[in-house]
């Protein structure tokens, strides 16, 4: 009788593309977050009926493959660096903004689409570099705090601000599958590699239950694609 093991399965998938349900709930996700800038097109941004408080205001691009160890810690940056900063300053403020944010991770990066508070946009820009270093040497040696370390390598971390709302939100969906693109508006696809674990992501205050207790109400969008027929679609 053989006493051989099977091998245990991994529970992280690994994906090629953004999925069309994983794109959907990211667009209405960036398009429920307060606009800035105009329509990107006469045909296909329809702002929203109703908004979030606040604005996706900045675009984080963390490259990985930049860091010291090349290690993937969007997770705990996220969670256990911003949103534990975020809610510390803001009580430290006298101001309440819940962690509003999207991301799409690809092969070697993430962009991250996040609202900061104007009054702390410059602290945040200083932290990050230094989450990333922090986080790489959890665990190891005395701790210390984020600010007490050094930053990650030049062009390992870079922050802009986001003028218009359907271009950063398009950028974030670039990686969707070519058959899928023209659901939403999406010309130009750049395959962005295999990646294992969430592609895509969002805040709780942007997410399928907020926006229903907002009012928020989808829009059937209309593409050309191929031929010029017409297809409807809802995103």
């Amino acid at each position: 009788m053989s006493t051989m093991q099977p091998k245990p399965q991994s529970k992280m998938k690994a994906t090629s593309f953004i999925s069309v349900a994983a794109a959907r709930a990211l667009c209405h996700a960036c398009r429920f977050a307060l606009p800035q800038g105009g329509w990107q097109s006469r045909n296909g941004c329809p702002p929203s009926n109703v908004s979030a408080p606040v604005a996706l205001n900045l675009m984080v691009t963390i490259q990985w493959n930049l860091t010291k160890t090349g290690k993937d810690h969007f997770a705990e940056l996220r969670n256990q660096r911003f949103c534990r900063w975020l809610r510390t300053r803001c009580e430290q403020l006298g101001i309440s903004i819940a962690p509003h944010h999207a991301y799409a991770r690809e092969k070697n990066h993430v962009h991250w689409l996040v609202h900061v508070p104007e009054q702390l946009v410059a602290e945040f820009k200083d932290l990050v570099p230094r989450w990333i270093t922090s986080l790489e040497h959890k665990g190891a040696g005395p701790r210390k705090r984020a600010e007490n370390h050094d930053p990650a390598p030049d062009g390992a971390v870079k922050i802009d601000r986001v003028r218009n709302s359907v271009a950063a939100r398009k950028y974030l969906l670039k990686g969707i599958s070519p058959r899928d693109a023209f659901r939403f508006g999406i010309k130009r696809v750049e395959p962005q590699g295999v990646v294992v674990g969430r592609r895509t992501g969002v805040s709780r205050t942007l997410g399928r239950a907020a926006r229903k207790r907002a009012g928020y109400k989808s829009q059937r969008p209309l593409w050309q694609r191929g031929n010029g027929r017409v297809v409807s679609s809802s995103p």
